[in-house]
């Protein structure tokens, strides 16, 4: 929360629906009264805590504690746009205040509730942490320590799989696409190769949802299409080769700008410097990468970076019969990683192996995990690298390493 919130903070009331007030306020406020505004806005962070949600610059979400004369716990409250209810938005904004909280010093956060609010009731729970209701005629009193348990901690993974892997689904399984600058000319391509569904190659046309959005061309035209995007509500951006780029230093910051308004908009964003993406699924049909041979559908899932190692990839698993499920090219990885693909693949049916081509895993402990949990079910073979500390990591969570992509691709195939 930032003082000059205030007006997106009342804009936002204003838009609630009387039974989301009268559940949050006890009472049917139609405007915060500027006192409570001024708390909201202005809060005491030594002892208070507020935290919007956005979706571009609209206000979606709102949670809050307060310490009062308490040293060790805090009130905590939130309120969800009614759109945007019942998607584990106040579950999230919950774990994210609970995590601030322990950092500073404090051990339980206590609530008052309608009786009838069983959704708020439910985010408790949801939570995964351990909750004790003392129900008051309508009002629920609930109190609960902060301390991560393992129900909590398994509660809190359980969620971050659960969004990860929908979130890339609308890149490896989209149901419309738009195929952008440089992109439009693999149109006829993708139409071709079993794509049935809507495919838009004009920025200002853009469909409402529209799953993914492939571009590539000019970096200063990325603003734009960023616009169209968030305009439209589309879910995911892949951004190939961008010409004029910053140089040297300046890229991790222009990468870095790039995510953020990604991420403001709603979209999860791959690339820059992605080849595409493929899934072989019939349902689907989509090869949207300006590379490849004859890629037979079956359950190898492979994910490269660097735009050399996606192609020698693709056109191996082609020249050699390797059957796969789906690919994606990081690229640069801004955004999506190969932790977000492998939450994906954990749960994708058509595939029974994972390959990988990457320099760098990103998040190395957050690897570790995920992949430990995948490689249970499903093997995951990786080309080994220069980087000693690397491989141990991978070899260490059950991820088998090869020297060569003809090694790797042979392996996976077996």
């Amino acid at each position: 929360m930032r003082p000059d919130d205030g007006p997106r903070i009342a804009e936002f009331h204003r838009a609630l629906s009387l039974e989301t007030v009268h559940f949050r306020y006890f009472s049917g406020l139609s405007r915060l009264p500027p006192a409570m505004l001024e708390r909201l806005t202005h809060p005491d962070f030594a002892r208070d805590m507020v935290l919007l949600a956005e979706l571009g610059e609209r206000v979606i979400a709102l949670a809050s504690y307060h310490r009062g004369q308490s040293t060790d716990g805090a009130e905590v409250a939130f309120v969800v746009a009614d759109a945007h209810q019942g998607r584990g938005l106040g579950t999230a904004l919950l774990e994210i205040l609970a995590e601030l909280a322990r950092e500073r010093g404090l051990t339980h956060f206590r609530a008052d509730t309608l009786f009838a609010n069983r959704a708020m009731l439910r985010v408790f729970s949801d939570a995964g942490f351990e909750v004790e209701r003392k129900p008051d005629q309508e009002v629920v009193h609930v109190r609960f320590p902060l301390a991560l348990t393992e129900r909590a901690r398994a509660a809190s993974e359980r969620r971050e799989h659960l969004a990860e892997a929908r979130s890339v689904a609308h890149l490896l399984a989209p149901r419309a696409v738009a195929l952008l600058g440089e992109c439009a000319a693999m149109a006829p391509r993708v139409r071709a190769l079993g794509f049935r569904g809507p495919i838009c190659d004009d920025a200002r046309k853009l469909p409402v949802g529209v799953d993914a959005v492939f571009f590539a061309g000019d970096a200063a035209s990325v603003p734009e299409i960023l616009a169209a995007c968030g305009d439209a509500g589309a879910h995911a951006l892949a951004l190939g080769a961008l010409a004029s780029s910053p140089p040297g230093a300046e890229l991790a910051a222009f990468d870095h700008e790039l995510r953020v308004a990604a991420r403001r908009n709603g979209m999860r964003l791959l690339g820059p410097g992605s080849l595409g993406v493929v899934n072989t699924a019939p349902h689907v049909a989509l090869c949207a990468v300006p590379v490849a041979g004859e890629l037979e559908p079956g359950g190898l899932a492979l994910a490269s970076d660097s735009s050399d190692s996606a192609a020698e990839l693709l056109l191996g698993a082609a020249a050699a019969r390797v059957a796969i499920s789906s690919f994606a090219s990081l690229g640069r990885r801004a955004d999506v990683s190969v932790n977000d693909l492998l939450q994906y693949w954990q749960d994708d049916a058509a595939t029974r192996a994972v390959a990988l081509a990457v320099a760098s895993v990103g998040n190395p402990a957050k690897f570790e995990r995920i992949a430990a949990r995948v490689a249970e079910r499903k093997p995951i073979h990786a080309l080994a690298s220069a980087d000693a500390a690397r491989d141990e990591g991978l070899a260490r969570c059950g991820v088998k390493l090869w020297r060569t992509v003809g090694e790797l691709l042979a392996a996976a195939r077996a």
